[in-house]
C-alpha cells in the first residue's frame, strides 16, 4: 500500500496553549494509523503573544512541526488560504487536513478523516456537524445564516473548515480568488467531489472563542460573497419579476380609474406614486447589480497562489 503523506494545517491566533495540547493528542491518535506520514503546519496569524504559551514536545508519529508566520492578522479564512498556498508550493504531500487549533475539531475525528482519505484519495471529506457547543444566541444566528445562504445561493451550508483535501484539489483551490474569503465555499465552487461525515463538535481546550456575533456575520457575508455571481443573478431575476408585477398593478390602477369613478379622492394618484417609487428602487438595484457583475468580470482578481507571499513574514521549525 502506498503511504499517505498528510500535512495538518492549523491557523493559530492566541491559541498556542491549546495548539500544543492538541498536537500531542493528534500524535497519539496518528500513531495508531498505518501507512500515514503526518506533518503539522501552524499558521501564526500575527498573534500578539507569539509562541510564548507553546507547550509542545517531541512526537512519535508526527514527523515535523513548522510555523508559518504572517506579517499581519488576516483572519481565519485567509490564514488557511496562505497555508494552503505555502503547502502547495513548498511541502510535498498527498492530502491536507484543515482543522482548528482550539480543540473544537477533535483528534479522533481527524484520524477518521485521514482514514477515509486513505480509502478514497481523490475525494474531499468534510466533517458535518451534528451537535454544537456554542450558546443559544450563536446557534440561532448560525441557523439564520444557513437559511439566508440557502435562499441566496441555492447551496445548503452544513460544514466548516474541518476537512481533508487531496493535493489535486488544493492545486485547483490556490488559483481561485474565492479561496481568499471562504475556504469551504471555494471547495463547493471548485466542483470537486466531496462527501460529508457526521461528527460532533468538541469543546475548546483553553480560553474563550474568538467567534462572536460580529465575527459570525462577517464570516457569513464572506461565505455568501463566494457565490456573488449566483446571488446577484438571483436578486436580478427577483427584481425582474417584481417589476413585471408592479407594472401589472399600474395597469390595473389605470383601468379601474378610467372604468369606475370611486368615491375616494386621489386614490389612483397616491397608489400610482407608491408603486412608481418601488419601480424606481428596483430599477436602481438592478442596474447596480448589472454594473457590479460587469466590473467583477473585467477587473483583475486577487489570486492566492500569486499574491500570498506578500503576507508571509517567516518560517520556523519547532520539531524535527
Amino acid at each position: 500500500m502506498n503511504v499517505l503523506r498528510v500535512v495538518i494545517l492549523m491557523p493559530v491566533y492566541r491559541d498556542w496553549q491549546s495548539a500544543g495540547v492538541l498536537c500531542g493528542r493528534l500524535d497519539e491518535r496518528l500513531g495508531s494509523l498505518t501507512g500515514v506520514q503526518a506533518r503539522i503546519l501552524l499558521v501564526d496569524d500575527a498573534s500578539p503573544d507569539g509562541l510564548d504559551k507553546w507547550n509542545g514536545t517531541n512526537y512519535a508519529a508526527i514527523e515535523s512541526l513548522d510555523v508559518l508566520r504572517l506579517r499581519r492578522n488576516l483572519g481565519h479564512q485567509r490564514a488557511i488560504a496562505v497555508g494552503l498556498c505555502y503547502i502547495e508550493e513548498h511541502m510535498k504531500c498527498d492530502a491536507v487536513l484543515v482543522m482548528d487549533a482550539d480543540g473544537e475539531d477533535r483528534p479522533e475525528d481527524a484520524a477518521r478523516l485521514i482514514e477515509r482519505a486513505e480509502e478514497h484519495r481523490e475525494c474531499v471529506f468534510f466533517a458535518a456537524r451534528r451537535r454544537r457547543q456554542e450558546k443559544a444566541l450563536f446557534q440561532f444566528g448560525y441557523l439564520l445564516f444557513r437559511w439566508l445562504h440557502r435562499i441566496l445561493t441555492g447551496v445548503s451550508v452544513r460544514v466548516g473548515n474541518f476537512s481533508v483535501v487531496p493535493m489535486g484539489v488544493v492545486r485547483r483551490l490556490v488559483c481561485m480568488p474565492e479561496l481568499w474569503n471562504h475556504f469551504a465555499g471555494a471547495v463547493y465552487k471548485s466542483k470537486a467531489h466531496f462527501e460529508l461525515i457526521p461528527m460532533d463538535r468538541g469543546k475548546r481546550l483553553f480560553g474563550s472563542s474568538h467567534m462572536d456575533l460580529t465575527a459570525l456575520v462577517a464570516h457569513g457575508i464572506a461565505g455568501i460573497a463566494t457565490f456573488h455571481e449566483i446571488v446577484a443573478t438571483r436578486i436580478l431575476l427577483t427584481n425582474t419579476i417584481g417589476l413585471v408585477l408592479l407594472t401589472a398593478v399600474l395597469g390595473t390602477v389605470a383601468v379601474l380609474r378610467l372604468a369606475k369613478n370611486l368615491s375616494i379622492p386621489g386614490w389612483a394618484i397616491y397608489l400610482s406614486g407608491f408603486v412608481l417609487v418601488w419601480v424606481i428602487q428596483l430599477l436602481g438595484i438592478s442596474f447596480s447589480l448589472v454594473f457590479t457583475l460587469i466590473s467583477n468580470r473585467t477587473s483583475m482578481p486577487f489570486v492566492p497562489k500569486r499574491d500570498y507571499e506578500l503576507f508571509v513574514d517567516g518560517f520556523d521549525r519547532l520539531v524535527v
